[in-house]
């Protein structure tokens, strides 16, 4: 069998590009290792839990950096809203999407933070959202115990 000098050469380019090509399909799964709240879709966040009555959360880009708060039944908690992007936002709870109100934060500018003070909540989920943006940034609040 007579190989062809420049398929030789071409060989350990077309490994390189298959293994490449095999990197970046793991890489863009879409999957963020977590569960989102029902009826939120959006890849940016993750979990945070209210440690010591506090928890902070981040809105950048549209967005909140976590997608669900973790709290403890029956206790109230402070949330610290960071706005590290240029537009406007804030952080309100509602009992569901399109429920009632349990808080409504202050909208504050960008580079501004505030604390919204959230009641003791029974078990359950709740709905978290920016009420500025309500469609690109939601999340909920998981209340255990």
């Amino acid at each position: 069998m007579i190989s062809h000098p420049s398929a030789l050469r071409r060989a350990p380019f077309l490994a390189i590009f298959a293994a490449l090509a095999l990197v970046l399909a793991a890489c863009s799964s879409g999957g963020d290792g977590g569960t989102a709240p029902s009826g939120d879709d959006s890849s940016a966040g993750g979990t945070i839990a209210v440690i010591d009555g506090a928890v902070e959360i981040g809105a950048d880009d549209l967005a909140f950096d976590a997608n669900v708060i973790q709290a403890a039944a029956g206790e109230a908690f402070t949330v610290t809203l960071v706005n590290n992007d240029t537009m406007p936002h804030n952080f309100s709870v509602y009992t569901e999407q399109g429920g009632e109100a349990i808080v409504v934060g202050d909208i504050i500018e960008g580079g501004a933070t505030v604390e919204v003070e959230v009641p003791a909540l029974d078990a359950g989920e709740y709905f978290f959202v920016c009420d500025v943006h309500p469609v690109e940034m939601t999340g909920a609040v998981v209340v255990e115990g």
